[in-house]
Order: structure tokens, then sequence, then C-alpha cells
């Protein structure tokens, strides 16, 4: 069976490099090479014609979305998925609009990343429902926004997309692994975003959090 052929963008030499060097690891991942800028992403796109780049958002000159643009325009059945943060949600909706394949966290677990990889492969979509009613102010589609928390309205004001999610996820009795599985989060950033979400809930802990909710 082929490899799975990736090519990394990214601007960061330490993280490219290292990140090729855990998918390497997997025989049916390879590596074709790593680009330092948007204009090396077109490039070796062109040269190694790989299944899947993974595109850094924000790099210099050429940036992540001018990049996916060309590519997709060149090469419209080559996958991309994007690289960011949580706090790139207008860029991640704008790469959607324009083709990408979805996105992962730079943050992500090793596994959280192959397996993404993988799913990409397999014709998925790497988007978790937290970014869904974001997506479909920018693609005009509709989708099912998430559901309102039992919670008072000033508390779920004060409340991220991700962190009223993870409420839902919360009392659905998902643990932190399973919470990270569903929001391609690692399990650390999964533990942050519990931590703070329990000091804007009041509570210490997840049992006192879900005895909270569960009584209203």
């Amino acid at each position: 069976m082929n490899p799975i052929n990736v090519l990394i963008a990214d601007d960061q030499t330490i993280f490219c490099e290292g990140l090729a060097a855990l998918l390497d690891l997997e025989q049916d991942i390879k590596v074709v090479a790593c680009a330092a800028n948007g204009s090396e992403a077109i490039e070796f796109a062109e040269k190694h014609r790989p299944d899947i780049v993974l595109m850094d958002l924000r790099m210099p000159g050429v940036g992540g979305l001018s990049a996916t643009r060309m590519i997709k325009g060149k090469f419209p059945v080559m996958k991309i998925l994007m690289l960011t943060t949580f706090s790139d949600d207008e860029y991640i909706a704008e790469s959607m609009k324009i083709g990408a394949s979805g996105y992962l966290l730079k943050d992500a677990d090793a596994d959280q990343i192959i397996r993404g990889i993988r799913d990409c492969y397999a014709g998925q979509l790497l988007l978790p429902a937290s970014f869904h009613t974001m997506l479909a102010d920018h693609l005009g589609t509709s989708h099912e926004s998430v559901p309102q928390s039992p919670l008072p309205d000033a508390v779920r004001n004060a409340l991220t997309r991700t962190e009223e999610e993870m409420l839902h996820l919360l009392l659905d009795g998902k643990k932190n692994k399973e919470i990270a599985k569903e929001l391609y989060l690692s399990v650390g950033t999964v533990k942050n975003y519990l931590s703070q979400l329990y000091k804007k809930l009041n509570v210490r802990s997840r049992r006192e959090a879900l005895a909270m909710l569960k009584n209203r």
C-alpha cells in the first residue's frame, strides 16, 4: 500500500522538523518536504504532488490562505489541513470557503495529528461542532447550532463556543480523552479549557459542575 504523502508548510523550523520526524515513524505516512512559507508550499506542492498539505495559517510573505487558494486552484483534489490555534476562527472559516479539508491544532498530541491525517485522507472533514455556527455565517449554509446550556444568560454569555461545547460533552458523560478526540484538541488543552470553565461556573471540579448543571 502506498503511503500518505504529506507536505508540511510552517515557518517555525523546529516545529516543522519535529513534526516531520514524528510522522515519518508511521509506516503509512511519508513527509515529502517541509516548506518555510507559502511560496515554498506552492512550489513543493507542484513538485511533489502530496496527498495532504499541512498548512500553517500565519507565515511571512505568502501566508497560508493565499497558498491554499493557489494550490487548490492548480490541484483541486489535493487535500489541505490548516495548522492553527483557536484564535484563528475567521481565518479557519475563510480557508474552508476556499477548499481546505479542515484543520489541526498546533498543540495537539502527535496521535491526534496522525489520526487527523488519516481521517482527512479517507475523505473526512476535520471540523468540530463548535465551529458549525461560525462557518454557517461565512459559507452561507445552515448548520444546527450548539444547544443552549442550562445556565443563566449572564453565565452562558461569558462562555466561549468551545467552553459551551465542552459543557454539553460533560453532560453527555465524556471524559477528557473523549472530549479531546471530539474537538481535535490535546488532553492538556482540554484540561486548561475546563479549568477556565470551572472558574466561570464558580465550581472547583467536574463533579460540582455536573451537579450544578443537572440541578437546573
